[in-house]
């Protein structure tokens, strides 16, 4: 039994919405016009995805009621379409600043970097690291913070597979505006685990290597572990760990919150050096470390709920037999 034959939602069988002519309108908004007009465009469009994704209205609307149930300030009433809607749109924010950072000066955005003092620390280790990302705020405030105000270059390990329209038309963007501020990304291809090799050698020249660790990827389905996140038990992948294992190197966590229309607080943390899993201890210190990591993200959705951009049910149950298929 798999999980594509009970159901389980795979973010990553969805097949990209919208197009590759509507991506490239907005961008010729935002060169001719500016961020502030291209940025009314976005209720039409939010609007049309609002109206026609009835899967993630469902998803947002139960992942909202759950960080009201923990107490969050940030969502003061009970969650109704509206919060919804303010949660779709918030994500076209996040894409509008993402062809900014393609399009615009970098210095149109104003980037504080709270806990710098760790990246200071990898840099001086010079033993490269791992950085656990999420779905949370914006990578790509991430990147940029990595391409002008870090202290060691950053690389990005990504399925581009799923999104190949976006990922073509920022690469175009960048060719357009000369854009110097990407960051290299090692494309991890599913069925197969050659990024990993490209991963060490990063690592071995002294790299950070970001990684989105909120998504259980195609090739980690079997082994996600079950922690609590939120409240209620959530699977989350353990390859992003066991890779830092492997390498045993430093690794920090960051997210990119916008804090205002321009703004984004970057947010890293110290995690582990390194992340220690003993062949006999793993389950365990694995269960270990992906709780910490939920408990990472849990704090940042508490203060910034509408920037987590995962519009499927998170919390999807696998029902047992398949717990018994694996042991076999």
């Amino acid at each position: 039994m798999t999980p594509e034959q009970i159901g389980q939602p795979l973010w990553h069988r969805s097949q990209e919405r919208g197009s590759l002519l509507g991506m490239r309108i907005m961008a010729w908004f935002y060169r001719r016009v500016g961020w502030r007009v291209a940025q009314l465009l976005l209720y039409p469009v939010v609007g049309y995805f609002f109206l026609t994704d009835r899967a993630g209205r469902r998803a947002s609307l139960e992942y909202l009621q759950r960080v009201r149930a923990m107490g969050c300030d940030a969502v003061p009433e009970a969650p109704s379409l509206r919060h919804v809607f303010r949660h779709y749109f918030e994500f076209g924010i996040t894409i509008l600043d993402r062809l900014g950072f393609w399009l615009a000066k970098p210095e149109d955005f104003e980037l504080t970097v709270k806990g710098g003092e760790h990246l200071d620390w990898v840099a001086e280790e010079g033993r490269g690291a791992v950085i656990l990302g999420s779905h949370l705020g914006s990578f790509d405030a991430m990147r940029l913070v990595g391409a002008l105000r870090s202290p060691i270059n950053i690389k990005v390990l990504m399925y581009t597979e799923h999104a190949t329209q976006i990922n073509e038309v920022f690469r175009q963007m960048g060719e357009i505006s000369g854009s110097s501020t990407s960051v290299g990304v090692i494309q991890a291809v599913t069925g197969s685990f050659s990024h990993v090799f490209e991963v060490k050698q990063a690592i071995d020249r002294g790299e950070a290597v970001a990684i989105l660790a909120d998504r259980i990827h195609p090739n980690e389905i079997g082994r996600e572990i079950e922690v609590d996140f939120l409240g209620e038990p959530a699977r989350l992948p353990s390859g992003p760990l066991l890779l830092a294992a492997t390498l045993g190197c430093p690794v920090i966590t960051m997210a990119g919150i916008r804090a205002s229309s321009r703004g984004y607080d970057i947010h890293v943390e110290r995690f582990a050096d390194p992340v220690r899993i003993p062949r006999g201890d793993r389950p365990r210190r694995l269960q270990h470390y992906v709780q910490v990591y939920a408990d990472s993200l849990a704090k940042l959705c508490l203060l910034a709920p509408l920037q987590w951009f995962n519009f499927y049910d998170f919390w999807a149950k696998v029902p047992q037999a398949i717990d018994e298929q694996r042991a076999k």
